[in-house]
């Protein structure tokens, strides 16, 4: 008698183990291990050199103009 009452406890645990978590349920778990994206930021390419690089490192002379230093811009635009 008693190994049946120890069986029926330990399935009413598993049971509760199984299936009453939340993070199994609503599968938050898993999405946690996810990791969040950055947002994609345009390239740009320097007027003077040519470099690529992200439109937020580059100096914006204008609109259209982005340069990669100043020395590039100053140079571009014939200051000193």
């Amino acid at each position: 008698m008693s190994r049946i009452l120890f069986f029926l406890l330990l399935a009413a645990v598993a049971w509760i183990w199984f299936f009453k978590r939340p993070s199994v349920r609503d599968g938050s778990e898993r999405r946690d291990r996810v990791p969040e994206q950055k947002p994609v930021e345009r390239i740009v390419q320097c007027a003077h050199c040519g470099l690529r690089l992200p439109e937020g490192e580059a100096l914006a002379e204008g609109d259209q103009r982005h340069f990669c230093s100043v020395e590039h811009r100053n140079a571009h635009i014939g200051r000193d």
